[in-house]
């Protein structure tokens, strides 16, 4: 396992953009934390907190797949180097303007400019990937690690948010995000090396989400992310009823920390089967993982069902960005790789705005099953999709000469 990690750091400048990644990523999930903690301690609005994190977070969505699509066309470095500047300006005409007491309107207004500048980093990291290991069973590693990344900063991005507001300021996360993402992003933009070529398709750009088969696999995230957003609420809420609401942090850890495992061990495989296949068995058992928290009575069997669901995060994520990857044409990659991440956030915002009226109408069980619901719609658009695939291949190979993946071709 350890020879194939470190086989893939060892590519020239994949450890470099690797770190940058990590400090750009941080900062966006620290951002958004703590803008909660600063407004609620100088204003005293937990209103205004949540609407500027809430405008953070819907203007990098939107703005995140449009700002990809600018990076496949000009390149990385082009587009960065201006996102970077703007960003830094957001952010700190952000703080200033809270310091200096300012309107809250103006206070939303910065919020979503230092929300629309942030690039999603992620799909940036992962389409580096692609371009050094297309092909290449190292790429399945990659993905593995950007995973495991991910599933490290959503741990520690809350910790590190909650000590810095409490031993040493409420805006002191704040500063460290501006300094993260703007080290991060400049050191990424200035490195040329591995960044991927600008694809110039002549007259037919296109965007991702015409290439077939791309929307069921979008809508299969949205209802992953829906899917884990309910269980994690429930989760809380199920705890606190069970007058154990201290140990809801351990449960969330186990899914993290079983996501790190699995996403580790996936990596340090050479899988043979198709992606879309692995990707309905990874599906097929989170949404095992999601019928454990309906059948459990206990928080200890949370804990259990925690752990299967974990299992399968990583995999579900990996499975689903090689199949982009691998399906998506090159001049659409990064575009592709960010609507993916796109819909996951688009799932947790739909999973965040109707778990609360489910637990508080009908309770935790009810949740838990609407979360399994969501689990089985997802698992059956990757049937779908797998179902496509073959029916591709099988046409294929009738037709010598004829790929046997989407009819998408993919550099």
């Amino acid at each position: 396992m350890i020879t194939s990690y470190r086989r893939l750091l060892a590519a020239p400048g994949a450890a470099a953009f690797e770190a940058a990644g990590f400090a750009a990523r941080m900062a966006h999930l620290m951002t958004v934390l703590s803008v909660v903690f600063l407004i609620s301690a100088v204003t005293g609005s937990y209103a205004l907190d949540g609407a500027a994190a809430a405008a953070y977070a819907v203007a990098y969505s939107l703005a995140s797949p449009l700002l990809s699509r600018l990076v496949d066309r000009h390149r990385q470095g082009r587009v960065l180097a201006p996102l970077t500047v703007a960003n830094a300006a957001g952010r700190a005409g952000f703080l200033a303007a809270l310091w200096l007491g300012a309107p809250a309107w103006s206070l939303l207004a910065l919020s979503a400019l230092s929300g629309a500048t942030m690039p999603a980093i992620g799909p940036l990291i992962r389409a580096r990937w692609s371009h050094l290991f297309s092909g290449s069973p190292l790429l399945d590693v990659a993905l593995s690690l950007e995973s495991v990344v991910d599933d490290t900063i959503l741990v520690t991005a809350p910790i590190v948010v909650s000590v810095l507001a409490t031993y040493l300021s409420p805006a002191a996360g704040l500063v460290i995000a501006l300094l993260l993402a703007t080290g991060g992003s400049a050191s990424l933009a200035s490195q040329h090396r591995t960044d991927p070529p600008a694809r110039h398709p002549g007259r037919r750009v296109g965007t991702a989400l015409t290439v077939p088969g791309f929307l069921p696999l979008l809508l299969a995230f949205v209802a992953v992310g829906t899917a884990q957003t309910i269980i994690d609420i429930a989760a809380v809420a199920f705890s606190a009823q069970h007058g154990a609401k201290a140990l809801s942090g351990l449960i969330l850890a186990a899914v993290a920390l079983g996501s790190a495992i699995s996403g580790l061990w996936y990596g340090a495989r050479r899988w043979r089967a198709a992606p879309e296949r692995r990707l309905l068995a990874a599906l097929a058992l989170f949404a095992g993982g999601t019928l454990l928290f309906v059948a459990g009575g206990s928080i200890w069997f949370l804990f259990l069902a925690a752990a299967v669901l974990g299992l399968a995060v990583a995999p579900v994520m990996i499975a689903g960005f090689s199949i982009v990857s691998r399906s998506v044409p090159g001049h659409l990659l990064t575009e592709g790789l960010t609507w993916v991440t796109a819909a996951v956030g688009l799932g947790i915002s739909a999973g965040s705005a109707v778990v609360g009226s489910v637990v508080d109408a009908w309770g935790t069980r009810p949740a838990f099953a609407l979360a399994a619901g969501c689990a089985g719609a997802a698992t059956a658009a990757a049937a779908a999709i797998r179902a496509r695939r073959t029916a591709g291949t099988r046409r294929s190979s009738r037709r010598p000469g004829r790929s046997s993946r989407w009819p998408v071709p993919r550099r």
